[in-house]
C-alpha cells in the first residue's frame, strides 16, 4: 500500500466535501417523496444568531451553523468509503 503524504489530506477533504454536496442534493431531490422524506429532515447546530462585535471603527460578526441530516451523512461515508478503496 503506497503511503500517503501531507497531499492526501486535501484529497480526502476534498472527498468529504463532495460526498457531502452529493448528500444535500440527493435530501433535496427525496424532499418531498413520502417514504424516503425523512433522509431530509435536518438538524442544524452552531451559532444562531452569530455573534456580532462593534468597536465602532471595525464591525465583526462570528458565526458557523453545520447543517446535518441522514442523506448527507450517508453521501459522506459512501465517499469515505470509496475513499478507501482507492
Amino acid at each position: 500500500m503506497a503511503r500517503r503524504g501531507r497531499r492526501a489530506w486535501g484529497a480526502l477533504l476534498l472527498v468529504v466535501l463532495l460526498g457531502g454536496v452529493v448528500g444535500h442534493v440527493l435530501a433535496e431531490s427525496v424532499r418531498n417523496l413520502p417514504g424516503l422524506s425523512f433522509l431530509a429532515r435536518t438538524v442544524e447546530v452552531g451559532i444562531e444568531p452569530p455573534l456580532r462585535l462593534d468597536l465602532s471603527l471595525l464591525s465583526l460578526t462570528f458565526g458557523t451553523v453545520l447543517r446535518l441530516n441522514l442523506a448527507i451523512l450517508i453521501g459522506v461515508v459512501l465517499a469515505l468509503w470509496v475513499w478507501r478503496l482507492v
